[in-house]
């Protein structure tokens, strides 16, 4: 009997530490900004670029996030460098001095199988391209931040995110 009870509070005891309550978000996605990190490119004889990968953090109530279709965008970075002491936004267009940037993208989708229900886990995201931001600096350094929200399939908008400064030598 004693040995009866022991196996009977083993078990209660794994069952209720080894149920797990699914959580709750809403449908709309919602996102924190986990990290900034700057990669240099050693290019050799070339000279060397620096990119930058924006973490962070999600969270989906219906699953609904990311497209196997790399036309649809998803992932959409305003940029802003600092001039004079204060963050503008950087615009694309013939006004300003930029060859290219690709600041909008495409992420996988982050639930392959189709089901329905709650997601929560990390995105990293790479922004490349060419910059002049001479007009900004005078120098080769320049710093910027972004502001980041994401879409879900059906079109929901995330919160938007600031992520923190970043000092750029050559942006790539």
């Amino acid at each position: 009997m004693k040995q009866f009870r022991q196996a009977f509070l083993f078990l209660l005891i794994i069952a209720l530490v080894g149920c797990k309550k699914i959580p709750t978000f809403p449908t709309a996605p919602e996102i924190t900004f986990v990290g900034l990190k700057k990669i240099t490119v050693d290019r050799g004889a070339q000279s060397d670029k620096d990119s930058v990968v924006i973490t962070l953090g999600f969270k989906d109530g219906d699953g609904d996030l990311g497209t196997s279709d790399n036309t649809k965008i998803n992932y959409f970075v305003d940029v802003y460098g600092k001039l004079e002491g204060k963050f503008q936004k950087v615009i694309t267009n013939d006004t300003v001095p930029i060859r290219y940037l690709n600041r909008n993208g495409t992420f996988f989708s982050l639930n392959p199988d189709g089901r329905q229900g709650p997601l929560e886990g990390t995105l990293k995201y790479g922004i490349s391209s060419y910059v002049n931001f001479k007009p900004y600096s005078d120098s080769a350094k320049y710093t910027l931040k972004f502001n980041v929200y994401i879409k879900d399939n059906a079109g929901n908008k995330s919160n938007e995110i600031e992520t923190s400064e970043v000092e750029i030598t050559n942006y790539l």
